[in-house]
This record gives structure tokens, sequence and C-alpha cells, in this order.
């Protein structure tokens, strides 16, 4: 039986003791904002990178990938670590290995190295999901949701300050040394603050840890982001990424299979599989799925040159840090409005309101995108729409779990973003490389088109599921202590 938590596998129903004040509420939401600014803002940077160290642009490409996979190893392991051992804890390990991470960036121009440093950069993934965590374990019920919010929040302007942070290096000479040291100083702070003001959570699950479970989970998790971020790089229809997507999810069944065998599973599978918890996990895949085009696609194609392809605006990587700027707003003003609605009709209704902001956004892009003042605004709505959406589905699990798994059903969540994350990317790469213009590899204006309608059915279906979620009674009877 876990600490604190009234019988295993259900949620409590005892309120969460009060113990983290206002600072820690803003350095909880400091680490929202630190885990998205530094995983952004290298990729301005890959071409610079590149031609430093001489370095072609699929090699250069494996400082993004080396992280990815980290951090979903991290996702896989750490979190289920942190429900047994204390949230902060993990979350303090996490953030020293990150910070060790960027100090080897900072200082080598040696190529081994700098992989490797990214690679251990990936350790702060966790940052996703036990923040949340720790708010929903350590703070009163109507706290915790804020402070869900603004972690989310934090997440929105993070990416904004990472496009910012990224063509800012750029335009000044572009040495990546720079960015690692921005990183190291970012990561000190959040370690630092996370020291001094943030309490550990009283909550700690039963059982032990199960390796096999773990090490299958990171082995699918790693085979399949592997194949779906290389697909650009080898080919859609190469044996290589098929192979590797393939067994991917080969792996991830076995893995089901193991889990419902398992006495003492990483992820109690039975809590996870509930509707109350399912629908609102499907809901953070498929907004998931559609961040690619919210985000890369736009990215592209203002920077394709109108001159070449017959669209585009022609931007340079500077220029397009002008999209920080609708992204930051979308997610701030998400943080004043999501409490208001999900008092008002639920977080069940307010997740439904939240996506069909985002199909406004990217049925907006779909007609619009030739235009850049009607792009930018489509931008601010998907990032409004994008981080409430996002909470509102964490504040529902959070209330459907006991405190004792928030960890790793956070963390479930954080996966099955960056597996949504990762699907998308694939679905537009595919489509975009079966449009080309001809003659090239430049994609057609069609594709783009085709790709933002797709990305807005999947949040339309996302709208479905979360008003089923605010229909069933079940979600807000049983809630954990964010209810």
């Amino acid at each position: 039986m876990a600490t604190m938590a009234s019988k295993p596998g259900t949620p409590s129903s005892s309120p969460a003791p009060d113990t983290n004040g206002g600072v820690a509420v803003g350095v909880l939401s400091y680490l929202g904002f630190t885990v998205l600014l530094l995983q952004v803002g290298i990729v301005p940077l890959l071409p610079g990178i590149g031609k430093q160290l001489g370095l072609a642009p699929g090699d250069v490409a494996w400082l993004l990938t080396a992280e990815l996979l980290a951090g979903a190893v991290g996702l896989a392991v750490l979190t289920r670590l942190a429900d047994l051992y204390g949230k902060r804890r993990i979350m303090i390990v996490c953030l020293s290995v990150a910070l060790v991470g960027a100090l080897i960036g900072a200082l080598t121009r040696d190529i081994t190295l700098l992989f490797v440093g990214r690679a251990l950069m990936g350790a702060q993934a966790p940052m996703l999901a036990l923040p949340e965590a720790v708010a929903n374990d350590t703070m009163a019920p109507r706290r915790a949701r804020r402070t869900v919010t603004m972690i989310h929040a934090g997440n929105s302007v993070g990416v904004a300050a990472g496009l910012l942070a990224g063509g800012l290096v750029g335009a000044a000479g572009g040495d990546y040394h720079l960015y690692f040291w921005m990183a190291a100083v970012t990561l000190a702070l959040g370690l630092l603050g996370t020291l001094l003001a943030v309490r550990e959570s009283p909550y700690r699950a039963s059982g032990g840890f199960d390796l096999p479970g773990a090490v299958l989970l990171a082995l699918s998790l790693v085979t399949f982001l592997l194949g779906t971020s290389k697909g650009p790089v080898w080919g859609w229809g190469s044996p290589e990424v098929l192979g590797l997507i393939i067994g991917g999810l080969v792996l991830a069944g076995v893995w089901l299979a193991v889990e419902r065998r398992s006495s003492h599973p990483l992820v109690d599978l039975s809590v996870m599989t509930k509707a109350a918890t399912r629908l609102p996990t499907l809901v953070v895949f498929l907004i998931a799925f559609g961040i690619y085009g919210a985000i890369s696609a736009v990215t592209r194609f203002a920077q394709t040159d109108p001159a070449v392809a017959g669209y585009g605006f022609g931007w340079t990587p500077l220029h397009a840090c002008l999209f920080a700027v609708p992204v930051a707003i979308g997610g701030l003003l998400a943080a004043w409005t999501l409490q208001p609605i999900g008092r008002r009709i639920g977080f069940g209704g307010a997740a439904a309101v939240s996506v069909l902001c985002c199909s406004v956004a990217y049925f907006g892009l779909a007609a619009t995108h030739s235009f850049p003042a009607p792009m930018l605004v489509s931008l601010a709505v998907y990032a409004l729409g994008n981080t409430m959406g996002l909470a509102a589905a964490q504040i529902i699990v959070m209330q459907a779990v006991p405190p004792s798994q928030s960890g790793v059903a956070l963390g479930v969540t954080a996966i099955v973003y960056a597996v949504g994350n990762s699907l998308g990317s694939t679905v537009v790469g595919v489509l975009f490389a079966a449009n080309p213009l001809p003659g090239t590899q430049i994609p057609a204006s069609g594709a783009y088109t085709v790709s933002f309608l797709v990305c807005g059915a999947c949040t339309a279906l996302a709208a479905v599921l979360a008003w089923r979620v605010k229909r069933a009674p079940a979600a807000s009877a049983s809630a954990a202590p964010v209810h």
C-alpha cells in the first residue's frame, strides 16, 4: 500500500498537504519553461554547428536525436523511480545530470563528447511530468490546478524563447558554445530553485522497480523514435526506417504482455486503461500529433524562397523568430483562461474547447498560409488551445490516479506526447515527400494545405474524446488531490 493513499490502485480521497507555496509555484513553472527552451533552442543552430564541425546534415541531426532518445528512456525509467523514492529527489538528479551535459557541450570541441553532452541533457525530459506531479501532491487543489496550467504556459513560452534564443545566437555568430553556456546557467538556476524552494511529495508507491518492463519500454521507444526521427534523412520507405518503426511497435506489444503479468508493473495498466485516464491520454496523443504542422511546417514554409518554389516568404531563421511572439502570447492567455473555464464547464469541457481552438487554427492555416498576418494569428490561437488542452488533460489524469502513481501516470502522458509528435512528423514528412515540386525535393504548396487539414482533423477528434470525458461522471467522482 502506498503511503498516504486510501487503497492501492485507487485515488486518495484525502486532501493534498499544502506544503509548497508561491515560490515553489514559480520554480515549477520555470522548470516547465526551461525544458522546452533547451529542446527547441538548438534547432536553429544545427546548420551552423554542422559547418563549424564539418558534419553533414544527417550527422548533425544526431544532436537532436540523441536528446530525444535519452529523454524517452528517462521518461520510461525516472518517473517510476520518482514515485518510489521521491519526486523532488529524482528531479534534482535529472537537473544535475542535464547540467553536466550542458557543461560538457560548453567546454568541448570534440564531436563525440558533444553528442554525449546532448544525450545527458535528455535527462531533463521528466520535467515534462514531475513538476506537475509535485504540484498535485503538495498543494491545495486550486493552487495545484493553477500551477499545472502555469507549467504548461511555461512550456509554450519556452518554445517561443527557444526559437528566439536560437535565432539570436545564430545572428551573433552562431558559436554553439554560447547555447550550451546558456543551457548550463538555465539548468543551474532550476536546480538551485528546486533545492531551496520545492518540498518533497509525501506519497510513495509500493512494490519494486520492474526492470524487464523498463528495459522493454525503453527499447520500444528508442527503436520507434529513432525510425521516425531518421525518416527525412534515410527515406520514409527505406528498409531501415520501416524496420525500426515496426520493430518499435512489436516491442511495445511485448512490453504490454509483460506488464500484464508483472506483480509490480512499471505502469499500472488497470489504472491507465480506464476511461478517466485513457481518453485524456488519447487527447494528448492527438494534440501532439499536430504539433509538427503548427511549428516546424510553418517555419519551413516561411523560410522557403518564393523565387524558387513559387510560395513562401523567403524569411531568414532570424526573421522566423517572429513566430515566437504569437506562441508566447497564446500560452500566456491560456494560463489566465483555463481555470475560469474549468470551473464553469469542467476540465473535460475545457479540454474540448481547447482542442477546438487548435482545429480552428489548423483550418485557418490551411486556408490562409500564403499570408504572414493570418498565419501569426492562427499560431496564437493554436498556442492558446494547445497549452490549455495539454494542461486540462493532465489535470484530468491526476484526478483519476492515486498520488503515489502521479509521477509515472504523467510520465506516460509525456511519452504519449513524444510518440504522437514523432508520428505526426512522420505523416507530414511522408506527405511532403510524396508531393514535391517537379524536379526538386521541395514540397508543393498543396502538401502544406493537406498537412494542416490532417492536423485539424486530429484535434477535432480530440475534441470529441474530451467531451466524452466531460460527460463521464466517473471522471470527477473519484478525484485525487487536484480535484
